[in-house]
């Protein structure tokens, strides 16, 4: 262009000047459609011309990722990682665990309960919080909730199924369940939003939506009379991060308060709860119970040992260190039992958990429970229930359909956990 421009000037005498400038805008106006048309036709060629051998070379282009329902946990203080999504995580676990014919599977956590600790988007690059319980579907807040509840917001108070007397007995590492029932408050926008928590003297408080999809299920606060809220700690460690004394319980307290579509807070409800000291190892199964009543756990290992009530302690290392409400008598209202290998002892195969329903404390009433399996750092939840007086008879043998007094809960796999597959 700019060589042509000298000999356009050189015409000056012969052509108006402007005649002279309409042609150089047309001239230029040539020029571009020209190296358009030439840049559009190579793009076609290079896209539909058999230039093959330069596709080979080209990059493939990745699908895009669909983020899963769930995000990652954002641990306090790990940088994220690459690597499979969540769900990935899970499908690989998923082999490894066999449930029985009448349980439901709550969840599988890659990382135990720590795959559920979320914390609010705006520390994910700043300030971590410290806290070492876990509310599943909940997000982590720093600083303190708001305390002082406002006239006609919502309503909260404890399930049915609550025995303010008692404390909830805790097990490190498996969710405990805290029954609520929240509902509207007068005003015309009394819905309920979502539920505040704060573990009474330990940093932040958590948000907890009323309805929300979490890795132990769906999760529903307001006006529901069998909702159970999942929740549990790490390690049992004090406010201060010190940890507990191995031999006595921890107490430690909840408060709840519910919050509706206006702001409005309610009156708080507390709970006390007691962290059990307990033995921990590679494999751990807990038993959890809704009533205080006498079911029995057996956990079989790939020796052939069983340990329960009748065989506390095996020769490969097995040993039960709780047992609750024996003959609806001892340990009454703990409504837990837990079987544990130490770390290192735990053999490599097969196991399989069962529940028996020993003898009914409740008149034959209806008891759900819930199998918490701790395998080489990685959880696994089941849930059924039992109806009926029960049945004395030792739970020795899978009792396949007969589903009255024992139930087979799930046969799951175990590695050395050195070599346990990767997630």
């Amino acid at each position: 262009m700019r060589r042509d421009a000298p000999d356009l000037e050189s015409d000056e005498d012969e052509t108006p000047r402007g005649g002279m400038g309409l042609v150089v805008v047309i001239g230029l106006v040539a020029a571009v459609f020209l190296v358009a048309a030439v840049f559009g036709g190579l793009a076609l060629m290079e896209r539909f011309g058999g230039g093959e051998e330069e596709a080979d070379v080209r990059p493939d282009i990745a699908e895009p990722i669909v983020p899963d329902p769930i995000a990652d946990p954002i641990v306090p203080g790990v940088a994220p990682t690459t690597g499979p999504t969540r769900a990935q995580r899970v499908e690989n676990m998923r082999p490894r665990y066999r449930p029985g014919p009448f349980v439901q599977v709550v969840g599988l956590l890659p990382a135990g309960m720590s795959d559920m600790r979320r914390m609010a988007a705006s520390n994910r690059t700043g300030r971590t919080i410290d806290n070492p319980w876990i509310v599943a579907g909940a997000e982590l807040r720093p600083g303190g909730p708001p305390s002082a509840p406002l006239a006609g917001g919502p309503s909260l108070r404890l399930g049915s199924r609550e025995r303010v007397d008692q404390p909830i007995r805790v097990i490190a590492g498996s969710p405990a369940q805290l029954q609520v029932v929240a509902g509207p408050g007068g005003g015309t926008d009394g819905e309920v939003q979502g539920l505040l928590l704060e573990f009474i003297d330990y940093p932040g408080h958590f948000w907890l939506p009323a309805v929300v999809e979490s890795e132990l299920g769906l999760i529903r606060v307001a006006g529901m009379e069998n909702a159970d809220l999942q929740f549990g700690i790490d390690s049992p460690v004090h406010p201060d991060g010190t940890p507990a004394d191995p031999d006595k319980e921890l107490h430690a307290a909840v408060r709840i308060a519910a919050v509706d579509l206006q702001g409005r807070v309610s009156p708080w409800v507390r709970r006390e709860l007691r962290v059990l000291p307990l033995g921990t190892g590679d494999v751990e199964v807990t038993l959890t119970m809704t009533q205080s009543t006498d079911l029995d756990l057996y956990v079989v290992s790939p020796t052939g040992a069983t340990v329960y009530y009748g065989n506390t302690n095996t020769a490969d290392g097995g040993h039960l260190d709780l047992d609750a409400n024996a003959g609806c008598n001892g340990h009454m209202g703990v409504n837990n039992e837990h079987v544990f290998w130490p770390q290192g002892r735990a053999p490599a195969g097969t196991y399989q958990a069962r529940v028996s329903n020993y003898t009914s404390c409740i008149s034959g009433r209806q008891v759900d429970y819930t199998i918490t399996v701790r395998n080489c750092g990685e959880t696994a939840v089941f849930s059924g229930s039992f109806v009926g007086n029960g049945d004395s008879a030792n739970c020795m043998r899978d009792p396949g359909t007969n589903r009255a007094w024992c139930q087979q809960v799930v046969s799951f796999d175990v590695t050395p956990c050195a070599a346990a597959p990767v997630p």
